[in-house]
């Protein structure tokens, strides 16, 4: 028998409750999409521009526009019972890497304490004025103190 050919366990754990936000971006509507998602423990936070409700830009650099992406998130998470401290992993696509250390510096001074691991990339962003677009995953421990997930063990 092959690795192929054994057969296959599904497990079907009770469905945890899914929570979900949205913001006031002109975005979310038109594309279908959340700003951000609790299930379980787990949550996770759509990629985020320096952008007002109305898809204008806030700030004119890296900095600026990554100090207001990370208050935006942390305002997400904080809406679903989470915090930045609660980040494992960051998602950040940069429309050009000469904004590199602008972004890091900001990065560093809200995850420097529990810094989450990190991909950054250069990607064509969706306007030409946002230079950085982040996104975030986070594990919410249970009020015991460990992960969910190891709780159940």
């Amino acid at each position: 028998m092959t690795t192929f050919d054994r057969p296959t366990t599904h497990r079907r754990p009770e469905s945890p409750k899914r929570e979900t936000i949205w913001s006031s971006s002109v975005w979310e509507p038109q594309m279908g999409y959340a700003r951000g998602v609790r299930v379980g423990n787990q949550i996770f936070i759509a990629g985020t521009v320096a952008a007002d409700g109305e898809g204008n830009p806030q700030g004119h650099d890296a900095y600026a526009q990554s100090d207001f992406i990370i208050r935006k998130i942390r305002d997400a998470l904080r809406d679903l019972g989470a915090d930045l401290e609660h980040v494992v992993s960051t998602v950040t696509h940069l429309s050009d890497f000469a904004h590199f250390d602008d972004y890091a510096r900001v990065h560093k001074k809200y995850f420097g304490e529990t810094p989450p691991v990190n991909t950054t990339v250069q990607a064509d962003l969706v306007k030409p004025y946002f230079l950085v677009e982040i996104t975030a995953t986070a594990i919410v421990p249970d009020p015991a103190g460990a992960p969910a997930q190891e709780a159940e063990r």
